[in-house]
């Protein structure tokens, strides 16, 4: 493993691990690291948030925001499958269909749990695997509580690359796929990330309100028809809010 990496977790769970703020110096001593190599290491976790200047005159140091921003995305995560696994699991059953629940990382969509009941459909979708948020309900569903400015960051990072005959290829598509999604109150993919499959998924919220994951119902597209696709809109979404409101959302609509 690289050895600028393990000496930057050392220093993180000594500095945690004191009472006091430290300095360079005594991070040096006691974890016998050359002081060149603490100052690099320490300037680097500083310019992350990871440590903070306590003092400037003593140049001390202590555990930043960021320590604590990256403990609540493990504890978000954490908190959100142990809630939600029996939730998706009646969800599976009751609709007859394989349900996902899905984070996102890197402006990328990352299957986090997945239901199937006897008989339903087995998708592509494995846990841990990463896909395009555009071209999935799940990514779509969060992209549309994002603001303007969220999305204006995304669409600078991403290159837009057809799964499909029908997968949204610019920003103007988008766009105005994502303002239907809020008027209609959840989203769908239509074979635009696999051939075949359809799919319906809503947001999930926390405490902050914030969309943190998506859920999604994913069937075959000859299956699908304007009755299927109300009671599952309908399903869904009470199960979200349900989630969300274990997770502390108090709101009484997704959008």
């Amino acid at each position: 493993m690289n050895t600028a990496i393990l000496r930057g977790i050392e220093i993180l769970r000594f500095v945690g691990q004191s009472d006091e703020p430290v300095t360079i110096a005594e991070i040096s001593k006691y974890l016998n690291i050359p002081k060149t190599s603490v100052f690099n290491i320490v300037n680097a976790l500083v310019s992350e948030k990871f440590l903070s200047i306590e003092n400037m005159k003593l140049k001390s140091y202590e555990l930043g925001v960021g320590v604590f921003e990256l403990g609540s995305l493990y504890l978000n995560k954490m908190e959100l499958t142990k809630i939600s696994s029996a939730f998706l699991e009646k969800l599976s059953n009751d609709i007859g269909e394989t349900v996902f629940l899905a984070v996102v990382n890197d402006n990328e969509l990352v299957y986090l749990d997945k239901h199937e009941s006897k008989g339903t459909l087995r998708t592509t979708g494995n846990l841990g695997s990463r896909t395009s948020m555009y071209s999935t309900s799940l990514g779509k569903a969060i992209l549309a509580t994002y603001n303007s400015a969220q999305l204006n960051n995304y669409f600078e990072q991403i290159i837009f690359i057809p799964k499909t005959k029908s997968t949204i290829t610019n920003k103007e598509s988008l766009m105005e796929n994502l303002n239907l999604i809020r008027e209609r109150g959840y989203s769908i993919s239509d074979e635009e990330n696999e051939e075949g499959l359809f799919c319906i998924a809503v947001p999930i919220y926390n405490r902050m309100g914030q969309a943190i994951a998506a859920v999604s119902i994913s069937t075959l597209k000859m299956k699908i028809n304007d009755e299927r696709i109300g009671v599952c809109a309908e399903l869904i979404t009470k199960v979200a809010l349900d989630i969300s409101k274990k997770l502390g959302y108090k709101k009484e609509s997704l959008f």
